[in-house]
């Protein structure tokens, strides 16, 4: 006997012709309930994640169901039966999920990622606060002062940086979010939902030429709408 591993959930219809999960993958299939259907596969009750080739096969199908509404699980998420399925995940979630599938139906994910050049940062907050250039550091006590005042202003600069992105890209989206950037060279990444990509194209060729020598913008997509379909399953067991 198999379990399930689940990919997404969309409106019934035809699936995409892949493979899915797994050291001996099974062709992806439907387990439909209604108005809504999972995107699974079959794997063996012991499956556990084999590492990046699982991974990118999550994301094979994944890419496939690009044009159709869908809600994306999470990597890894993995239920023991067909029955299982529609009783942990369809049923019980029905109104949320439909109303998911409303919200991202015709809209597709883009994301904006903004990277500071190296000492970037720094420059641009000495730039906007020329006064800690002539501020005394000759004794221990005025370093860290200034040391804590250019941290403030760094901080400063990210907050005014980002909302920079989110008031030039605010126009172009149907829903907007921000990530808190992980590292000091990585300010944010922007998640934009929108229906209208070319107007979002220009609004990125627009803002990266408007701050070009300050921020570097990494502009991808699409991608299943993950940052707009969050989604907690009780009973869930990961591989």
């Amino acid at each position: 006997m198999s379990s399930v591993y689940v990919y997404a959930v969309a409106r019934p219809g035809a699936q995409p012709s892949v493979t899915g999960v797994g050291a001996s993958p099974a062709p992806v299939r439907a387990v439909v309930d209604g108005d809504l259907a999972a995107v699974v596969s079959d794997v063996p009750p012991d499956w556990r994640t084999a590492g990046r080739s699982d991974i990118e096969a999550h994301d094979r199908v994944l890419s496939q169901l690009l044009g159709r509404a869908v809600v994306p699980l999470r990597f890894g998420v993995v239920l023991d039966s067909d029955e299982a399925v529609r009783d942990a995940l369809l049923e019980p979630h029905s109104d949320t999920l439909a109303e998911l599938l409303e919200r991202v139906d015709g809209r597709v994910q883009m994301s904006v990622k903004a990277y500071y050049p190296e000492d970037g940062l720094l420059r641009a907050v000495l730039a906007r606060r020329a006064d800690l250039k002539r501020r005394p550091s000759t004794t221990q006590v005025e370093q860290i002062a200034l040391g804590r005042e250019v941290a403030a202003a760094a901080e400063e600069q990210r907050a005014l940086d980002e909302q920079t992105l989110v008031d030039a890209l605010t126009p172009a989206a149907d829903e907007l979010r921000v990530d808190a950037g992980r590292s000091e060279r990585h300010l944010c990444t922007v998640q934009l939902l929108v229906s209208d990509r070319p107007r979002l194209d220009a609004a990125v060729e627009k803002l990266t030429a408007d701050l070009r020598g300050h921020l570097a913008l990494r502009y991808v997509g699409p991608l299943p709408p993950y940052s707009f379909c969050d989604l907690v399953l009780e009973g869930e067991r990961w591989g």
